[in-house]
């Protein structure tokens, strides 16, 4: 993680509990450094354990020590000029939920390396939302918790109650469910303006423009085979037409399955999508189009092909938007 992270913890031990008892706490967690640079990466573990280090010195909880470092971070990254970000995200609470895979995205340029966790709302009335969360990092869920509550208090001038009503860890990343309450009225006035639009006459959106705007598009139905792709996605991989976009693209982000069902609730997210194949100017290979080969098989052809010099796979960002007319999801995506 990012030295940002540390320092904003290191800043909250200090004002709250005094210069000795941060060193008493940095010592008591093996923790050598005394600063940390903001742009620096360093152990996915120090925030955790100066958490556990800080409950036994300070006897308290290190749940509500985790969450008070949440909410300090809010506060302390104001100094960096990140505050400016959170305040043009939207205009109310439900704009910023809704729009933190992109913070994270935006975040990228300043730090490359970001593990970034993955978010998306469901459920939402004019109560509050579900928030899922997910990540590989581990033992943040009440710091997350800390960040929502500051967030909305500081920003939006809204007292957000957070439960968490979930947690699931497969090994590889956990998965939190947040049911979060607050004054969602934006939601329903926002229902209205949907209204408003479908019943406009200007509501239906050409398909040519879509496809010649974006010549990295595609097409795909319920069954994830893929039915249209763009001029510029048929010049590099033109075979992958009728295939699985499963098959022939590995999701990088959101964190999420790679389903129809999964790809529909995260329509507000950004998706990065990795071709398995790589790209060559000589010849494009694929496997047949028998989709029940083992997956072993196919991530053996694909690594194969990409010991080619030649080849490089084809990095995507864009939006998937589920298009009712066609009872199909068009992915809006450029490469990077």
């Amino acid at each position: 993680m990012y030295g940002l992270l540390i320092s904003s913890v290191s800043s909250y031990i200090k004002d709250t509990y005094g210069e000795d008892k941060w060193e008493e706490i940095r010592r008591h967690a093996h923790v050598a450094s005394h600063t940390f640079a903001t742009h620096d990466r360093y152990s996915e573990r120090i925030i955790p354990d100066l958490a556990n280090a800080a409950s036994q010195v300070l006897n308290v909880s290190a749940e509500n020590l985790m969450y008070n470092f949440g909410v300090c971070f809010v506060s302390f990254v104001g100094q960096y000029g990140y505050d400016r970000i959170l305040k043009v995200l939207g205009r109310h609470m439900r704009d910023f939920l809704n729009g933190l895979d992109n913070l994270h995205e935006y975040l990228r340029f300043s730090y490359q390396k970001l593990r970034a966790p993955s978010f998306y709302c469901e459920n939402e009335t004019q109560h509050g939302l579900t928030l899922h969360y997910r990540s590989k990092r581990r033992g943040f869920v009440h710091y997350v918790k800390g960040q929502i509550v500051q967030v909305g208090k500081q920003f939006y001038n809204t007292e957000v109650e957070v439960d968490v009503v979930q947690e699931e860890d497969d090994d590889i990343m956990i998965h939190v469910v947040f049911e979060l309450h607050f004054d969602n009225t934006a939601f329903t006035e926002l229902l209205e303006k949907e209204k408003r639009r479908l019943n406009s006459d200007h509501s239906q959106i050409q398909s040519d423009f879509l496809f010649d705007l974006f010549p990295f598009h595609m097409v795909f139905d319920r069954n994830l085979t893929i039915r249209n792709i763009g001029n510029g996605l048929y010049a590099v991989l033109p075979s992958i037409l009728g295939r699985r976009v499963n098959k022939m693209f590995t999701l990088i982000r959101p964190l999420v399955e790679f389903r129809w069902e999964s790809i529909q609730v995260h329509t507000n997210n950004v998706f990065e999508l990795l071709s398995v194949f790589g790209v060559s100017r000589k010849s494009y290979y694929f496997p047949t189009k028998d989709e029940d080969q083992s997956e072993s098989t196919s991530q053996a052809q694909s690594d194969d092909f990409l010991e080619d010099d030649d080849g490089k796979c084809l990095h995507l960002k864009g939006q998937m938007l589920y298009m009712k007319e066609w009872d199909q999801i068009i992915f809006l995506g450029i490469p990077v």
